[in-house]
């Protein structure tokens, strides 16, 4: 039945997919070849609209064949209207589909950070590139300390991705650990929390720089009650209920309108800021955690 489960939802994602990347990808053509400004802002309107649209699909194939139950708390008071940046612990490539489940259509679209290796899939690379969304590379400090030059191009990248985002209210996404967690990540980075790696601050820290109106950040928790936590589990419908805590967490003015890449004391108190949201939300996690070991003893 599992097997059901996961080729009727690898089918579904792929039509849907693939049907609207298709008008996607048009309508950012037009975008660009057209250098008209009251032009690029309805055709970005229309990217966003069919955007909101594809989330809706992808939600209705999973609560169709999944019947996962999705547990948000803490999101009535966010406003679509307002620009936020939004981050999260990350476990699983199903991740990115729950947040996009619980938050469309209540605050803007997600524009998540991706990775410049998920470029060469054509259909990430034809939504982040509609979406305004950055392809990152992540550079060692043994490559950067051979190749100096890569230093900031990250940084560069980003801002210009921001740049094009401020004409209408969006949601810059980051998941701040930087990778997805597992046991052996956590012990390489000597992470003291249970179940979290060490949050980063540089995707953060330049969208802060580049965007400083942004007064919100919309700090995401996730806690599956399974230990199959990967895509093809997600797929197979084996995450029988996920929580999601979300907080809306006011940006300390000293935070703002700074330069991530010179202002080394900057960089200092972001990093202090976020870690202080990461020991919260690992306690949130244990409590759920310790939820799960009474129920399962019950």
């Amino acid at each position: 039945m599992d097997l059901v489960k996961g080729v009727a939802s690898i089918t579904s994602l792929l039509i849907n997919m693939v049907f609207w990347t298709s008008i996607l990808f048009f309508i950012a053509i037009a975008r660009l070849l057209i250098p008209y400004k009251p032009w690029r802002h309805l055709c970005t309107k229309l990217t966003i609209s069919i955007g909101e649209i594809c989330i809706d699909c992808n939600t209705l194939w999973m609560k169709l064949i999944h019947k996962t139950k999705l547990v948000i708390k803490g999101l009535d008071g966010a406003d679509k209207d307002l620009w936020y940046i939004g981050t999260s612990n990350h476990q699983s490539w199903a991740d990115i589909f729950i947040l996009q489940a619980v938050t469309n259509r209540k605050v803007p679209l997600l524009r998540f950070f991706m990775k410049d290796v998920l470029k060469w899939i054509p259909i990430v690379w034809v939504v982040g590139w509609s979406l305004d969304m950055p392809f990152l590379k992540r550079y060692t400090d043994e490559k950067l300390k051979k190749h100096p030059e890569l230093r900031g191009k990250d940084f560069i990248q980003m801002k210009k991705a921001f740049k094009r985002l401020n004409a209408i209210p969006g949601s810059v996404f980051s998941f701040a650990e930087g990778t997805r967690y597992t046991e052996k990540k956590k012990i390489n980075q000597s992470s003291p929390f249970e179940n979290l790696l060490l949050p980063k601050a540089g995707g953060i820290g330049v969208a802060l720089s580049t965007m400083p109106f942004i007064e919100s950040l919309l700090d995401f928790s996730i806690y599956y009650h399974s230990d199959k936590r990967s895509f093809w589990d997600f797929l197979c419908g084996r995450m029988s209920v996920v929580e999601i805590r979300a907080r809306k967490i006011k940006i300390p003015e000293k935070l703002k309108n700074k330069d991530y890449s010179s202002d080394s004391e900057y960089r200092e108190n972001l990093k202090k800021w976020l870690r202080e949201i990461w020991e919260e939300k690992n306690q949130f996690m244990r409590s759920l955690t310790s939820q799960g070991s009474n129920n399962s003893s019950c």
